[in-house]
């Protein structure tokens, strides 16, 4: 098998090679503070995930920053909690400032040896 052998090639790299959560609760956690919401990250993320997951559901064609801030609004109705547009805007913008996530050490469980 060589790469030639191929047309394309596609990689799943949110949640994968991209710390998605890192991103996203970094947000959400300026967020909550500066609004006095007393909540974990965890909370955070769990509630989000919800808003996010139905905004992709109900607008399947927007651009995926237009769900991140279509479910930020969202979120913030859900917790009775001020989400202006900036606090919107900046979650939307955020994906590339996302970190990348930790590579496990090579050879360790679930993860192939691509060495050779």
């Amino acid at each position: 098998m060589k790469i030639t052998d191929y047309e394309a090639l596609s990689f799943d790299c949110y949640g994968t090679l991209i710390d998605w959560e890192a991103g996203i609760g970094s947000v959400l956690r300026d967020w909550a503070d500066r609004r006095g919401l007393d909540m974990s990250t965890e909370d955070l993320l769990v509630a989000y995930a919800t808003e996010e997951a139905q905004a992709a559901r109900n607008h399947p064609t927007d651009p995926y920053p237009s769900i991140l801030s279509r479910a930020m609004r969202a979120l913030g109705k859900e917790l009775n909690t001020e989400v202006s547009y900036e606090d919107s805007h900046s979650l939307a913008i955020s994906v590339p400032d996302w970190p990348a996530s930790p590579i496990p050490p090579r050879h360790s469980s679930g993860w192939p040896d691509i060495s050779n």
